[in-house]
């Protein structure tokens, strides 16, 4: 076999040995191994298997991820999210639908400290979900607002998606965190006007509240998360600190905030900690095998032979990308999306180099498939997210016919995205000049 068969027979081994259902990380690492000993002699493989690992896990810029894993952690269980929820709440219960519109814009501000779509999908639907269906909302609408809220902690900074995809793209992350926020902010306000507009041709959905709820009493507490985004974002704009020295910050600053909470003390940080391991863990595992597949990859050359007949084809470079979205949402419905994005930077990536697509633009386009393929069946990680949450009566199908109206929304988010990159782009731009 030719090197690029090599790499084609690699490629769908990882694929087939995902859907057989073996550990993403086991069956990329197999791949990548079975590749790499094919090509070179098997000292040589055994060496790249044991060293390349390694120098990914050992990489200053992955240091980021545990601490912003812990920083979300640390805020969920000292419950400085409750507060906020509740005034927005207030403030949007004469809106149709207020209580699901609160829930999703809550969600835009949790994951403004919490880079893990389904640690945030946790955090809302136990806040969320119990207080929709006391107030009578649909199961459907309630379970599934959580489940498509919680996937916006992917674009928001700080974004674990983001700091992975700039790593294995050589990417600048600060400016992939800074291209994220319009994005994020734009399918927040898409989710809330699709929630509103159902809600409003339908009432059943979501029934008005009684019209003499006291207000909320307020406190500092309100301001803890948009205070604490508000120091990582300026921080790094400002080059006070990098974004790996953002996580140790907004950990710190995390730490301050919650350790007086009651209820909170020393254990909760032991199982905050706690969490944020088994979580950093199961990142970097997969993290680590794509690495070694993307250089695996290129050793093959398939990538490059793959940009050169993209390249042969002239196609357009919209055509490429709706062909490569479609592609995506099909993988994304069987296999997990976070491997997705992986196998896709190590195949894809080289093709849209040479296309002249811009790697800031790219990364925000996948992490908003990755978001898609979080609530598509049948894996949808949120979706199960929210159903381990929900109370047992409501069944996963009941939450995927739910979320199918947000992916409704997805669409028109997607075609603004493809169609006029300067919505992702121009923040960063603006910032770096």
């Amino acid at each position: 076999m030719s090197p690029v068969e090599i790499g084609v027979a690699v490629l769908l081994g990882a694929v087939a040995l995902t859907l057989l259902r073996l550990p993403v990380a086991l069956a990329l690492g197999l791949a990548a191994f079975a590749g790499a000993a094919s090509i070179l002699p098997l000292p040589a493989a055994l060496s790249l298997t044991a060293r390349l690992p390694f120098e990914f896990a050992a990489s200053w810029e992955f240091a980021a991820v545990p601490l912003f894993l812990a920083m979300g952690a640390v805020i969920t269980r000292s419950g400085l999210a409750e507060e906020i929820m509740a005034l927005a709440e207030h403030w949007l219960r004469r809106a149709p639908g207020g209580l699901a519109v609160a829930t999703n814009l809550t969600g835009a501000g949790f994951g403004a400290v919490s880079g893990s779509s389904m640690a945030s999908t946790v955090a809302l639907g136990r806040m969320a979900v119990p207080q929709m269906l006391r107030s009578g909302y649909d199961p459907g609408l309630a379970t599934a607002t959580v489940a498509s809220a919680g996937t916006l902690a992917a674009l928001i900074p700080p974004s674990i998606p983001l700091i992975v995809y700039g790593i294995l793209s050589e990417t600048s992350v600060a400016k992939l965190f800074f291209a994220g926020i319009v994005p994020g902010l734009l399918t927040a306000f898409a989710y809330a006007a699709m929630i509103m507009i159902r809600c409003h041709l339908n009432p059943s959905l979501a029934p008005p509240p009684p019209r003499d709820q006291p207000r909320p009493p307020l406190s500092w507490r309100v301001l803890a998360l948009p205070l604490l985004a508000l120091v990582i974002l300026l921080g790094i704009y400002r080059g006070l600190f990098s974004p790996n020295e953002a996580g140790a910050v907004g950990m710190l600053c995390a730490l301050v905030l919650a350790l007086p909470q009651k209820g909170f003390g020393w254990r909760g940080l032991v199982d905050a900690l706690a969490e944020a391991t088994r979580q950093t863990a199961a990142i970097i595992t997969v993290a680590m095998a794509a690495f070694l597949l993307t250089r695996t990859m290129a050793l093959t050359g398939m990538p490059d032979a793959l940009a050169v007949l993209v390249d042969s084809w002239s196609v357009s470079p919209l055509t490429l990308i709706l062909g490569s979205t479609l592609l995506f949402v099909v993988m994304g419905m069987v296999l997990d999306p976070f491997g997705v994005m992986l196998l896709s930077v190590a195949v894809l990536l080289p093709t849209f180099e040479q296309q002249g697509f811009d790697l800031i633009w790219l990364g925000i386009i996948i992490v908003k498939l990755i978001e898609i393929g979080l609530l598509t069946p049948p894996v949808g990680l949120n979706v199960f997210a929210a159903k381990s949450v929900a109370p047992p009566g409501i069944a996963l199908t009941t939450i995927f016919r739910g979320v199918s109206w947000f992916l409704l929304a997805e669409v028109g988010v997607m075609a603004v995205l493809i169609l006029f990159p300067g919505v992702v782009l121009w923040l960063p731009q603006t910032l770096s000049n």
